[in-house]
């Protein structure tokens, strides 16, 4: 009985349910419609909603749709490209939506020198990075924010205490500098840019070529990033915070032998060292190649080479090892360095809070910072604190005054402050893995002494200091301080006349402390020392500048006229003592220091512009024509050639505006022609280059000392501009109303009279002079594409790419020179090429074959044996001389890309963004001249059962072997995804009660992996390596690359 009343009581819900289901329906009714363009063409794919609900449904391949809605309802009808309409039912049962093109995206106002545009009209090669897509991967810098997302402009390096290289359109200059100029809020700025706080920026522009950069004449030649920060808004006032949590792992350790391994390779050397007859040892001639096979007999010989030099550890490890009477390698100690002198992971943090509002006559942006970033090594960090306030003020109809003010201070630590090898990214290469914890764990053994941290060499050619001591043994930090002012006034004159002034200052200090104790790596068990550096750099810009813009009939009109005042000055100051006798003290009592010293001094520098520009349209600027002179005079160059004037030139062409376009063909959107020339110029030499100096030496006789000057270097009267010529032609493009847009740009520039020394003779007493020789030439492809691949009510997908070449060569060096291979400079190759002998596949063996071709070349000098290296004979002499040397690749790479695909389904959003470099070489020793005995990469060295192999055999020495680094030459393209970040926007129907206007929390992976053929750690990293006289680096300098899981939360009040 109660089941046959529950299914009945069932029943009549489900009839009810019904009714009301039928009832509502009555309600509402259906609406069938279609959209189209204004040219009667169907849109596809537009998204129909009722306003107020989740009603909705997308137009087929006809333009149409049907909807059931309520009578008294609203449509909303929005595509890509198009402005959004909302349409009243009221009734109707069918409608005819037409939507037209929305021109906001080409009405987008870039920001160019000194002024702005719309994006439509511009006429010179101009990237714009926004917002959104700098924060897209949460960068520390603006440098790193700029990683790929712009063609031609390549960032590499970075890390936790080092700036990123930025190369705009390759290298210009082979000695000056080839930095781009960096102007913040409209001043040009003297470093400092990798301590903005990138959440503060609003937008970057990039200008590449010299119709866009010549307004900036004497710092235009290596291109100008533009940032702007951002300004208040009228309207509510918004409080936002974005911060996130990263914890960073290391990615790949570098490969290293263990004490096994390193002891095989040794006892490897010691028998080629005995065999070989090396180091004056004889031996009889008919002895042959010892086994592989662990021999007591055999390396019971050993006793007799340790005994002559220091390969003591190598013999007491042999012996451990024979214990027993059998070999047992499980015997033999292996320390882990790498784990020892590295964080197992590392945590950094990262804090912003900024309230941005205002009124019709008051706007105002404030906005605060905190970043804390540990290193991979014990006791590395980074801290970074900011505070911006920009401030607008109208006073009344015609006035507007303005001030912009950052605050920055940040202080750092490397770890131990010992450089080169000596420290513990390179202590893997040099110290054996089979050494020990001596002097760390308190492990006393006489293989080292714990209270000095010795540790055997990696070759047993005597000891090296435990840099692990460094940790306690070495004390400092580096602080910094830097304040950027800016305040403005505009006045606006009549029939569109207004005057601005610009003045802005930067005041930058610094202080950095050092002890190292006499224990330490750098002091060798010597004196303990300290010291304490400073640094005051004050600099001002004054600019005045006066607009014109007027439209009349089919012409508009726009004038621009500036004078610009430079100064900058820097103070450095050093203080050290050597036998600090109380190391408690640290660096704090240099006064108390047996040896003492101080040093400063003393640089400054002013520049002085004028400037004019004038930019004409005609037919809503169909045709558009800019035209730039700026006149710059430098105080580091010679009397009568400070001054000189950088023109330049450029046209636009917008195609699609043209009735032949626009009446036929519908699905061009956009498509303008540029062609661009201009000249800019590069001083960036020492302030004093021009001047003859003089420097002093001390100098003792007996008992007596005096102070002595002597002259220096010579002054040089003629020294003048660097300066570059550029042409470009672009083609801006959109498709599908939007759905597709880019750009395509080529360029040739060529930089005459380089700043570059000059070899003098040996009589003049002097090395070298700066003098204006030389000339580059860089050429290039440049392709931008934004597309909109899908998009719908709920999901959308669209994706950016960028690709650069670049082909670089010099073309003229001094005094006519072909080439210069002390520095590496080759004309008709790129600046930064690498010079070097090759290596053959194989090394020399014991083939019938390789004995009779060995034999030729020990006739001409050599001493080659079975197991060395060989060396492609380029001249075919039989005699490996510097005639055998070719080019063997650039340090820069040829072609760079970078792409981001963005994905968003309903609240959530997925972006993916990777990056790539292709067609450079990296030259990287992986033994800093030990032949990299501690890498397993090297592991299948030659043996006389193993000769085919292009690594050679196990060597106690280098002497034998010159020219040995000539197969550390290696491929360096690489494609690194460097960022996959998922997020998810809390509904606002949630947040509301909470009072906030957006919650989105996100989780980012970064540099996830990497695909190359590089065989060490980090390809990207070795791109920036600094510039020696060979462009090489070594091993412990090749970056360890972190992978990064960031946890972040962005809330907007």
């Amino acid at each position: 009985m109660k089941n046959t009343i529950f299914y009945f009581k069932q029943l009549i819900l489900s009839f009810l349910l019904c009714f009301v289901a039928i009832w509502a329906n009555a309600q509402n009714q259906v609406v069938k419609g279609t959209v189209k363009d204004v040219l009667g063409e169907a849109v596809i794919g537009a998204n129909v909603t009722e306003v107020g609900t989740t009603n909705g449904t997308i137009t087929d391949i006809n333009g149409d749709f049907s909807l059931n809605v309520s009578p008294k309802g609203k449509l909303r009808i929005s595509f890509i490209g198009y402005q959004v309409q909302t349409v009243d039912v009221a009734g109707r049962k069918s409608l005819e939506i037409v939507l037209k093109e929305d021109t906001e995206t080409l009405d987008e106002v870039v920001v160019v020198g000194y002024g702005t545009a719309k994006k439509r009209d511009l006429t010179g090669a101009i990237t714009q990075v926004k917002a959104e897509n700098l924060m897209a991967t949460a960068p520390t810098n603006i440098q790193e924010a700029l990683r790929g997302k712009a063609a031609g402009v390549m960032v590499a390096g970075g890390g936790l205490n080092d700036t990123p290289m930025i190369r705009i359109r390759g290298n210009r200059s082979i000695s000056a500098s080839n930095e781009p100029l960096f102007v913040i809020d409209g001043v040009p700025v003297n470093g400092g840019s990798d301590v903005l706080n990138p959440s503060d920026v609003a937008s970057i522009e990039i200008l590449k070529d010299a119709s866009a950069t010549a307004i900036y004449g004497a710092r235009g030649a290596n291109g100008v990033i533009l940032v702007t920060t951002k300004k208040g808004e009228v309207g509510k006032v918004n409080v936002e915070y974005n911060g996130y949590l990263s914890i960073g792992k290391v990615d790949e350790y570098r490969r290293v032998r263990n004490g096994a391994e390193y002891l095989e390779y040794l006892r490897e050397a010691d028998r080629n060292y005995i065999y070989d007859g090396e180091g004056g040892y004889s031996i009889d001639p008919s002895c042959t190649y010892p086994s592989m096979t662990p021999n007591w007999e055999y390396d019971q010989r050993l006793e007799y080479v340790g005994s002559r030099d220091i390969s003591g550890y190598v013999l007491e490890s042999v012996k451990r090892a024979w214990e027993g009477g059998t070999y047992d390698p499980s015997k033999l100690r292996t320390f882990d360095w790498q784990g020892a002198g590295m964080r197992d992971e590392t945590i950094s943090q990262n804090h912003n809070i900024s309230i941005r509002g205002g009124n019709e006559n008051t706007k105002v942006f404030i906005s605060g910072s905190f970043m804390d970033n540990k290193g991979i090594t014990p006791r590395s960090y980074r801290k970074r604190y900011t505070l911006r306030m920009n401030l607008d003020q109208n006073l009344g109809k015609y006035i507007t005054m303005g001030a912009t003010t950052n605050f920055a201070y940040w202080e750092y630590f490397n770890g131990t402050g010992v450089g080169g090898n000596w420290n513990p990214l390179g202590t893997p290469y040099y110290s054996p893995g089979g050494s020990g914890d001596y002097g760390v764990g308190g492990d006393i053994t006489q293989d080292g002494d714990p209270a000095l941290g010795l540790v055997p060499h990696p070759t047993g050619e005597g000891m090296l200091w435990n840099p692990f001591y460094d940790f306690t043994g070495t004390e400092g930090k580096t602080k910094r301080n830097r304040i950027d002012a800016t305040l403005y006034a505009m006045i606006k004159l009549n029939n569109g006349l207004s005057y601005r002034v610009n003045f802005g200052t930067d005041y930058y200090s610094g202080q950095e402390q050092m002890f190292y104790a006499k224990a330490s790596t750098s002091q060798g068990f010597g004196n303990a020392k300290a010291e304490q550096k400073a640094v005051f750099d004050r600099g001002w810009t004054l600019e005045h500048i006066l607009s014109y813009a007027k439209t009349f009939g089919q012409h508009s009109l726009n004038l621009t006229a500036v004078q610009s005042a430079q100064k900058f000055t820097q103070e450095p100051l050093t203080a050290s003592g050597v036998g600090i006798p109380l190391e408690s003290q640290l660096y704090y009592n240099l006064g108390s220091a047996t040896t003492q010293g101080v040093t400063s001094n003393f640089t400054q520098w002013t520049l002085m512009s004028w400037m004019g520009r004038a930019i004409y349209g005609f037919k809503d600027n169909r045709y558009m024509v800019t035209a730039s002179l700026r006149y710059d005079g430098s105080s580091r160059l010679a009397d009568g050639h400070k001054w000189v004037a950088f023109p330049s030139v450029a046209v636009a062409w917008r195609i699609s505006d043209e009735s032949f376009i626009k009446d036929n063909i519908s699905n061009i959107s956009n498509l303008k022609l540029r062609f661009g020339y201009g000249k800019t110029g590069n001083s960036a030499v020492n302030p004093y280059e021009t001047v003859g100096k003089i420097s002093s030496s001390r100098y003792t006789w007996g008992n007596i000392g005096a102070l002595g000057y002597a002259p220096s270097s010579l002054s040089n009267k003629v020294l003048g501009w660097e300066t570059t010529g550029q042409y470009n032609v672009g083609l801006d493009f959109g498709f599908f109303n939007g759905r597709i847009s880019g750009s395509i740009e080529w360029y040739k520039q060529n930089t005459y009279d380089l700043l570059m020394p000059r070899a003098l003779p040996e009589v003049s007493g002097f090395g070298s002079i700066t003098e204006n020789v030389g000339e580059t030439e860089n050429k290039g492809l440049e392709v931008t594409l934004e597309t909109v691949n899908f998009q719908t009510k709920d999901f959308a997908w669209t994706t950016s790419l960028q690709f650069a070449t670049n082909k670089e060569k010099i073309v003229k060096l001094a005094s006519g020179l072909k080439e210069d291979v002390a520095n590496m400079w080759f004309v008709g190759h790129p600046v930064d090429t690498f010079y070097d002998y090759v290596n053959t596949k194989y090394v020399w063996g014991y083939s019938k074959e390789d004995m009779t071709e060995m034999a030729k070349f020990n006739a001409n000098g050599h001493s080659y044996k079975p197991g060395d290296l060989r060396f492609v004979d380029l001249d075919g002499n039989y005699k490996i001389d510097a005639y055998d040397r070719t080019f063997r690749g650039q340090k820069m790479p040829k072609w760079t890309a970078g792409m981001g695909n963005t994905f968003r389904y309903k609240d959530f959003d997925l972006y993916i963004f990777m990056y790539g470099m292709f067609g450079h070489t990296i030259y990287c020793d992986p033994g800093v001249g030990h032949d990299g005995r501690m890498n397993t990469r090297y592991a299948d060295y030659w043996t006389p059962e193993n000769t085919q192999t292009q690594f050679r055999k196990p060597s106690k020495g280098d002497a034998d072997q010159p020219n040995r680094e000539a197969y550390w030459y290696n491929k360096g393209d690489f494609v690194r995804i460097s960022d996959i970040t998922l997020g998810y926007s809390l509904p606002k129907s949630i947040i509301k009660y909470a009072g906030l206007e957006r919650a989105r929390f996100y989780v980012q992976l970064q540099n996830p992996f990497t695909i190359t053929g590089y065989p060490n750690n980090d390809p990207e990293g070795s791109v920036k390596a600094g510039r020696t006289w060979d462009r090489k680096q070594e091993a412990y300098s090749d970056p360890i690359t972190m992978r990064n899981y960031i946890f972040g939360i962005n809330l907007t009040f």
